[in-house]
């Protein structure tokens, strides 16, 4: 909430009252104020070292009009699909700012990615490998590759680990010297360096500096030991951002010297004055700028327990739910009201899966009250059960100082059977 103000009690997004976006623009609703995703950026750009490029996670929040407003800013975009790739360019990226991570990437997505010109292909295996340098070869087009690898040294302090242990992500680490000689040896295969992503939303900075110190070692005793200069080390993602009072800012400051200081020491063990160092944060971006907008339709008791049921469920909003989270929530019309009592905050859905928070303390909901969910511009419209029970979609507005417009409209029952043929 920490990013939003309240006028007369009203919740204020970039300046424009709530009331006015649920007016215009119905319930339940997202909406994200481009400002916040500016202030993100641009500290996040101050904190780290100039040879860092920063590339957005499209996944975290791949509406086009946030992807383009942060391609503005100078990111360019990381993403780990052909429909991801197509937003991409779509918002306006060059092929030569895009980079392609993803496990199963299909022939075909290999073959669209060549065509694009992306900057390079994160390779997570050796059939991978072998499939894009012959399909490089027949559309008579070299491509960068650099290496996904699995380490050996995962982190243990976050939920969601994508690196260490066994991982169907990357490739183990004892197996790289086998992938590197093999790219090595190719025509149409470029190999620029490794790529690693241990983990995400993770809130210590030095949780993270402690996987990139361990990125670095094997970068340069890699590149040493089998003789090519790495021309990229990309870190992956992973930086965080509270959910509640209890969790930390991530202090990208503090971060930013860290990571200099370890780029530094490695460069003195190994020649990286050529080296192109990569960034890909989604999360941390785009989470705090966005809110979830529902509309109270009911308010029951129930064996003592008190219910306020919402236009907006978890086929709108799913990851509260998912990662077992209570997002920051207001009354978005009763933001100076004090006193507070317990109630559980459920949406529409015939399922008991359907509760976004239990007993959250909140004022006193009634009817037509509008109930804000924050942290809720990433992982939010694109990552729920959209199709479930079909719901019309929820529409996404963007504001910016002050001036507001859809950046996707509301969906419609007709928009289910949209891709339907009905032959029955």
């Amino acid at each position: 909430m920490k990013n939003f103000e309240n006028k007369d009690g009203i919740l204020m997004v970039g300046n424009v009252s709530v009331l006015t976006l649920v007016k215009e623009y119905g319930t339940p609703l997202y909406v994200y104020d481009l400002e916040i995703i500016r202030k993100k950026y641009e500290a996040l750009r101050r904190s780290v070292p100039e040879k860092i490029k920063i590339f957005y996670a499209i996944k975290a929040n791949p509406n086009p009009n946030v992807c383009s407003f942060i391609r503005s800013l100078g990111a360019g975009a990381e993403i780990a699909s052909s429909g991801e790739l197509y937003i991409a360019l779509k918002s306006g990226f060059q092929g030569k700012h895009i980079v392609y991570n993803g496990p199963g990437k299909t022939d075909e997505d290999i073959q669209y990615a060549i065509k694009s010109g992306v900057r390079t292909i994160n390779i997570e295996s050796l059939d991978e490998l072998y499939r894009i340098d012959a399909i490089a070869k027949n559309e008579d087009r070299p491509i960068k590759v650099c290496v996904r690898i699995n380490p050996i040294q995962g982190i243990t302090q976050v939920k969601m680990q994508t690196g260490g242990g066994s991982q169907k992500l990357g490739i183990d680490e004892e197996q790289i010297e086998t992938v590197i000689k093999t790219a090595l040896k190719m025509k149409w295969v470029k190999l620029q360096g490794i790529h690693v992503y241990v983990g995400s939303q993770i809130l210590d900075h030095n949780v993270l500096l402690d996987s990139i110190e361990n990125t670095l070692n094997i970068a340069c005793r890699t590149a040493q030991d089998l003789g090519f200069p790495i021309q990229c080390i990309n870190f992956g993602g992973g930086l965080g951002v509270p959910y509640n009072e209890t969790e930390p800012e991530f202090e990208v400051e503090n971060f930013g010297k860290g990571l200099t200081q370890l780029i530094n020491q490695a460069s003195q063990a190994y020649d990286l004055s050529d080296t192109c160092f990569v960034l890909e944060p989604g999360r941390f971006l785009v989470s705090e700028s966005g809110i979830f907008l529902t509309k109270v339709i009911s308010v029951k008791e129930s064996r003592g327990q008190k219910y306020a049921i919402l236009d907006g469920g978890i086929n709108h909003a799913f990851l509260p739910i998912r990662m077992n989270r209570t997002y920051p929530t207001a009354i978005a019309n009763k933001m100076n009201l004090s006193e507070k009592n317990p109630i559980t905050l459920g949406g529409p859905l015939c399922t008991s899966m359907d509760v976004f928070t239990t007993e959250v303390d909140l004022p006193e909901a009634e009817i037509n009250d509008i109930i804000s969910i924050f942290n809720s511009g990433a992982y939010g419209f694109s990552a729920s059960l959209l199709y479930f029970l079909s719901a019309p979609m929820p529409a996404e507005v963007i504001v910016q100082n002050g001036q507001h417009f859809v950046a996707r409209r509301r969906g419609t029952k007709e928009d289910f059977l949209s891709l339907c043929e009905i032959r029955l």
